[in-house]
C-alpha cells in the first residue's frame, strides 16, 4: 500500500498500524483519511518523569508511616486522652503503637498503618468502650527476661510471672499481662493494679482464704507489732502451726454488684444469659483483654485482728482496740 509523508512528502510503500517514512523516519497513524504524526518521548524526559515520581513516593511514604505511627493520631477516633497522657510520660514513650498493639515486624505495621487510616465504622458495634487489645506475645517481645526471674518482690509479696502466665488459674483462667499491668499511673504507662491480684485470689473463696494461702504471696511479717502496749511476734504463732485465719477476720469485702456491670459495655440486653467460666473467660480475658473489674466486684483486702479470737488462747486478755493487721 502506497502513502504520501506529510513532512518530506516522499513516496512509501508499507502498511500496519503505524507507518514509518523510509526517508525522514517519522512515524505516522491513519485517522480517517489524514495521517496523523505518532510523537514519542525521549527516553530522558521518561527518566525524569520516573525520578520524580520515586521522589514524590518516598516522601509521601514517609510522611504517612510519620503520621500513622504517631500515638496522637490514636487520640483523634478514640477517647484516650489520659492514656496518651500516660504513654508519653512513661518508659514506653520511644515505643511506637503498633508494637504492643500490633506487633513488631513491617506485616504488624502495615496492620497498625491500616487501622489508623480506617477511621470509618460502617455499623455500631455492639459493645462500647472495649479497651485495646496488646497480646502477652508483644509483652514477651521486650521483656522476656521476667519469666526467668523466679521471684520478684512487690510491695510485701513475692511475684512469679512464670507461675502466672503459664496455664489455666482456678480452671478456667487464662492469665494475660495486661490483667494485672492494667493501672494508668504518670511515669508507669501499665502499672500493676493491686485489684486485679485481690479478685482472683479471694472471689468466691471458702472462708476469706485465698486459694493459694497466705504465705504464696507474704511470709509472716518478721518484726514485732505493738497492738495496744502488747508486743505480737508472728513467728512464735507460725511456728505452732496456727493458720492466718484463726486470728485475722474479714480478710476481704466486696464493692459493687456484678450484675449491673454488664450494661456498661454490651448496648443490647444480655438478661439471662449464662456460659461456662472457661467460655466466659475466654472471651472477656482471652479475646477482649477486659480488666477484672469491668465485671468483677472490687475486692478490699484488708484484714483486722478479732480479739475474740485471740481469747480463745489467751484467756487472760484484756478488752483492746485491736484494728491492725
Amino acid at each position: 500500500m502506497k502513502w504520501k509523508c506529510p513532512f518530506c512528502t516522499s513516496e512509501n510503500e508499507s502498511e500496519g498500524r503505524i507507518l514509518k517514512c523510509e526517508v525522514c523516519g517519522k512515524e505516522w497513524r491513519r485517522k480517517g483519511d489524514r495521517l496523523i504524526e505518532v510523537r514519542r518521548r525521549p527516553p530522558e524526559l521518561t527518566f525524569l518523569f520516573i525520578v520524580v515520581f520515586l521522589v514524590i513516593a518516598f516522601n509521601v511514604t514517609f510522611i504517612g508511616i510519620e503520621y500513622t505511627s504517631d500515638p496522637r493520631i490514636c487520640t483523634a477516633c478514640h477517647g484516650m486522652e489520659k492514656y496518651f497522657e500516660s504513654w508519653n510520660e512513661s518508659t514506653h514513650r520511644g515505643i511506637k503503637c503498633y508494637e504492643c498493639h500490633f506487633g513488631k515486624g513491617p506485616v504488624n505495621f502495615l496492620r497498625g498503618t491500616y487501622h489508623s487510616l480506617s477511621a470509618l465504622q460502617p455499623e455500631v458495634p455492639p459493645y462500647v468502650d472495649i479497651p485495646a487489645n496488646i497480646s502477652n506475645e508483644n509483652c514477651l517481645a521486650c521483656h522476656q527476661d521476667v519469666i526467668g526471674i523466679e521471684k520478684i518482690e512487690y510491695k510485701n509479696m513475692s511475684f512469679s510471672h512464670r507461675n502466672h502466665l503459664e496455664g489455666y488459674k482456678r480452671g478456667f483462667i487464662r492469665l494475660q499481662c495486661v490483667s494485672c499491668h492494667s493501672e494508668l499511673v504518670i511515669g508507669s504507662h501499665i502499672a500493676v493494679k493491686d485489684s486485679t491480684c485481690f479478685v482472683c485470689h479471694f472471689y468466691k473463696t471458702p472462708e476469706g482464704v485465698p486459694i493459694s494461702g497466705c504465705p504464696s504471696c507474704h511470709g509472716s511479717p518478721q518484726v514485732d507489732v505493738r497492738l495496744d502496749g502488747y508486743v505480737f511476734n508472728h513467728t512464735m504463732h507460725v511456728d505452732r502451726g496456727i493458720k492466718c485465719e484463726l486470728c485475722h477476720d474479714k480478710t476481704y469485702m466486696e464493692i459493687g454488684n456484678m450484675s449491673r456491670n454488664c450494661q456498661e459495655c454490651h448496648q443490647r440486653a444480655v438478661e439471662n444469659v449464662t456460659m461456662p467460666d472457661l467460655q466466659m473467660h475466654e472471651i472477656h480475658v482471652d479475646s477482649l483483654k477486659l480488666d477484672c473489674l469491668r465485671c468483677h466486684p472490687e475486692i478490699i483486702h484488708r484484714p483486722i485482728v478479732n480479739e475474740d479470737k485471740c481469747k480463745i488462747c489467751h484467756t487472760d486478755l484484756p478488752v483492746m482496740s485491736l484494728s491492725k493487721s
